[in-house]
Order: C-alpha cells, then sequence, then structure tokens
C-alpha cells in the first residue's frame, strides 16, 4: 500500500479543483495502475495487435485519447508482470507505455500543420515512449532530436528507437537548458516532457509520495522554468510546444506555464485541449490544459499544456555549420552498384534510398554504408549529436554484410531470403539461441536471411540445412523473453 505524506496531503488539498475529491484522490491513489500498450503504427495496426492478444485470452479497453491505445482488463487475465521482455514488444509490434502518458503526442500533432521536413525536438526522451509514438504518427517523415541528459539511459533510448523501427531520429545528450542558444527558432515543434517530483506515479511507485517535501517541488520548478523557456528560444514562429509533468502540484505545472507567458507576453499563447477528445472536459482547466489526477480517468496522473508561437515574432535564421570535417562521405556509384546487387538477393530495391546512403570509413576497420538524413548531419555540425542514421552495412574484402539495423528498419521491404519463426522459435531467437529446423532441407540460395514472426522482421540468421545460426546482436539478446 502506498504511503502518502500528510504534508502532501495537506498541500494538494488546497490545490484540487471542484470536481476532484480529496477522498477519491486518496483512494485512487492506493489502487494498483491499469496497465496499458500502444500499438506501434511503424510494424503493426491496432486492429492486429487487438486480434492477437485477444486470441491469447486478453480483453482489452481502448484508451479514448489514443487510437494505437489499450488499456489491458486484468479481472479477465493478468498480463505477466516484466512485459518488457514479452515477445510482442520485443518484436517492435507494441509498446508498454502507461495511458495518460499517450496524451502529450496526442496535444502536440492535434490540428497542427505540419511537412516531411518538418523538425521536432522531444527535450527529455528516455526511455522513448514519446519519440516512438511521435515517430509512428509522422510515419517516420521529418526530422526528431530525442535529446537526454542522463547518458545512462541513452542505451536505453537508442535500443527503444530500433527495435520500433524508427529511422527519422537523431540522438543528442546535453542539457536541455542549452537548446534555446544553441538552435534558436530551428525546431518546428517541441515536447518537453519536463523532469519532476512524480508525484501522479504513486499508483506504480508507493514510495513516490512517502517523503514528498515542499522545497524539493519548488527546487524542480526553478528548473522546469529554464527549460521552458530555453524551448520557447528553440522553437520556429509558427511553432508548437508541448510542455507535460507527470506530477500534481501547481508549482510545477501552471505556475511553470504563468511563468512562460508572463516572460514572453504576446508572442506566445495557450492552445486549448478542451476539444482534444471525448471526456477532455473532465481534465480541462480554465486557462485550457490538461490536469489529469489519478481518480480522473482511472491512469496515472499527468499534466500536458500547450503553447503556440507567435508567427509575428521576428525570425532569426539558425547558420547551420558546413564543416569540411564531416563523419560521412558521398556514396560512389560503383559502391552502390555493388550494393544494389547483393540487396537484389533479398528482393530489396534500394534505389530510393541513393540519396540517403552516405559512406563512412573507420581508421584500420570495414568501411560502413549509413543511411543519413542530411538535416541531421547538418545540425550535428551545429549541435553536437550522440547516435544519428542507422548502419545498413559492412564492406569487407568478401563484399557487403548486411546489418541488424537495416533488418529492423527497412524488413518490410525485403521479399525473398526470408524465414518465418513459430512463436516458440522467435522466443528462442530473442533468448539468443539457434533454431532447429524440424525437417533438414537444401538452405535457401544464399545462406543470409531473414527471420519473422507475424510478418514482422525480427533480424538475421544464417541458414545451415537442419538449423539457423543466431546472429542476434548480444546486447539485445533476452534471456528471459516470452
Amino acid at each position: 500500500m502506498a504511503h502518502i505524506s500528510p504534508d502532501f496531503i495537506q498541500h494538494i488539498q488546497k490545490q484540487l479543483p471542484a470536481n476532484i475529491q480529496l477522498e477519491e484522490l486518496l483512494e485512487a491513489c492506493q489502487r494498483p495502475l491499469r496497465k496499458s500498450l500502444r500499438a506501434n503504427l511503424l510494424s503493426s495496426t491496432p486492429e492486429i495487435l487487438q486480434a492477437e492478444l485477444e486470441s491469447l485470452g486478453y480483453t482489452l479497453t481502448p484508451i479514448p485519447w489514443c487510437d494505437e491505445g489499450f488499456w489491458i482488463d486484468e479481472t479477465e487475465k493478468a498480463p505477466p508482470d516484466n512485459l518488457g521482455n514479452w515477445l510482442p514488444h520485443l518484436q517492435g509490434q507494441c509498446y508498454i507505455q502507461e495511458a495518460s502518458s499517450m496524451l502529450p503526442v496526442k496535444a502536440l500533432l492535434h490540428d497542427f500543420s505540419y511537412s516531411e521536413s518538418s523538425t521536432f525536438l522531444d527535450m527529455a526522451a528516455a526511455p522513448g515512449s514519446k519519440t516512438t509514438q511521435l515517430a509512428a504518427q509522422l510515419n517516420n517523415q521529418g526530422l526528431i532530436v530525442a535529446n537526454e541528459l542522463s547518458s545512462s539511459r541513452l542505451k536505453g533510448l537508442h535500443h527503444n528507437l530500433q527495435r520500433c523501427g524508427v529511422k527519422n531520429t537523431a540522438l543528442s545528450h546535453a542539457d536541455g537548458r542549452l537548446f534555446g542558444d544553441k538552435t534558436p527558432q530551428f525546431f518546428d515543434a517541441i515536447l518537453l516532457d519536463a523532469p519532476c517530483g512524480g508525484e501522479g506515479t504513486v499508483r506504480k511507485d508507493e514510495q513516490a509520495l512517502a517523503n514528498w517535501d515542499i522545497a524539493s517541488v519548488q527546487s524542480i520548478s526553478e528548473l522546469q522554468k529554464e527549460l521552458i523557456c530555453s524551448a520557447y528560444r528553440a522553437l520556429k514562429p509558427g511553432g508548437r510546444l508541448v510542455y507535460s509533468t507527470c506530477t500534481l502540484s501547481k508549482e510545477e505545472n501552471q505556475d511553470v506555464c504563468d511563468y512562460l507567458l508572463q516572460t514572453y507576453g504576446e508572442d506566445i499563447s495557450v492552445k486549448t485541449l478542451a476539444g482534444l477528445f471525448e471526456g477532455a472536459d473532465k481534465a480541462v482547466t480554465q486557462e485550457g490544459y490538461l490536469h489529469v489526477y489519478p481518480n480522473t480517468y482511472d491512469c496515472e496522473g499527468f499534466f500536458v499544456a500547450c503553447f503556440e508561437k507567435s508567427t509575428k515574432v521576428e525570425v532569426t535564421k539558425t547558420a547551420l555549420s558546413d564543416s569540411q570535417h564531416k563523419k560521412f562521405t558521398h556514396l560512389p556509384q560503383k559502391t552502390f552498384e555493388q550494393l544494389q546487387s547483393y540487396c537484389g538477393n533479398f528482393g530489396w530495391d534500394i534505389s530510393p534510398l541513393r540519396d540517403k546512403l552516405k559512406n563512412k570509413s573507420n581508421r584500420g576497420r570495414n568501411e560502413e554504408v549509413w543511411y543519413i538524413n542530411e538535416d541531421m548531419e547538418a545540425l550535428n555540425q551545429q549541435f553536437k549529436l550522440n547516435r544519428f542514421g542507422i548502419k545498413l552495412f559492412e564492406l569487407n574484402k568478401h563484399g557487403p554484410k548486411l546489418q541488424h539495423q537495416a533488418v529492423v528498419s527497412f524488413g518490410q521491404d525485403f521479399t525473398q531470403q526470408i524465414v518465418p519463426l513459430s512463436s516458440e522459435q522467435a522466443r528462442d531467437y530473442y533468448q539468443g539461441k539457434d533454431i532447429f529446423l524440424e525437417h533438414s532441407h537444401k538452405p535457401p540460395q544464399h545462406k543470409e536471411v531473414i527471420v519473422t514472426y507475424q510478418g514482422a522482421p525480427l533480424g538475421l540468421a544464417k541458414h545451415l540445412g537442419n538449423k539457423l545460426k543466431n546472429n542476434l546482436p548480444r546486447d539485445l539478446v533476452r534471456d528471459k523473453a516470452f
């Protein structure tokens, strides 16, 4: 049972709106959080995911503000505890994500005009739930910069982007307060899911409110104000900014928004979220924000505010450097033709990718071919990116060698050298095991094959006739996959 500090109870009681009763709020805080997930639109659909999970005995309830989101009815059949090792999650068919955290991306794109050249910033991105949701909504178009200050969380963020087949996102490792000065007026839209006190997470973290302290709330509020002002400065005129937290106190929510509005006056305005989805009126504030308490929709507590920057703000063009010391070089035509011939073995036509294929030379090591968005490379000259692009091939004396990232990101375009796996075989594959085939038979034309599960590419294997030798990268092996 969650332990809630009496100081917090006294504090929040003074801030509750008329439609939220303290007793109901505290009662909701003691209930376990409903498990929820989102279909990854880059590799599946809500209909396919729902059909698969219902065939396994689960009952799903749609989430009102996310067309691809579902709650799992645990009264019918409870899902396993460690859903991170669940096969549909590992293969990128779905993302285990709290329902209310699906709101910020919905707010960011709702009635917002964007194009294939639009630039987005997720200022505090790890572990990647909102970045992957945004990339899926954009169908991998445009450019997303996913920033994370914590170096320890960057690897997990990268893994989740890779697992979900995200191709339009670069990673940066920086203090969010730097973007306003380093990339002024660069982004069309910015999502700031700010670091916060986490008061709304009490239903999954019983200690979230045990040692609550107003001084900590006020301290983190000062950081949030710096971050939101940095986001404003990095936003293009006419751009959109969404600020969100998973906390409940006004000091970290409405007060931060008030500070932004007071600082920049008529240059920024509130975009009301009153009509964001049916039932939003239960959470909308008088300012037009969404303040979701744990008992509002029986989910995690959350706050979302949406702003639009005036088109009248004087434009200061961000000059991106064109350094001659670039990490990547133009791919020679001869190399492209070699790759094109090699990819024909898989029925993969890479000609649509021609303009985004780049060469990378490594001293004393094999050369590599990467899929690179030119905007990412240009931005890297201005604001050092941690990771960007997708490694597709290594080139050695024997010719090209396909890489795991290529299969996960472009596997839907492959038509040959494909070996479908059963659910048991797919679990074995993620556990790093070789796959023994029931009947020995002649390998396909080439030993290198793509293994799939329910049409989704999992990775590479070597066909040896009576078995498939597992080529899943070691850092992706999950010993407890189920």
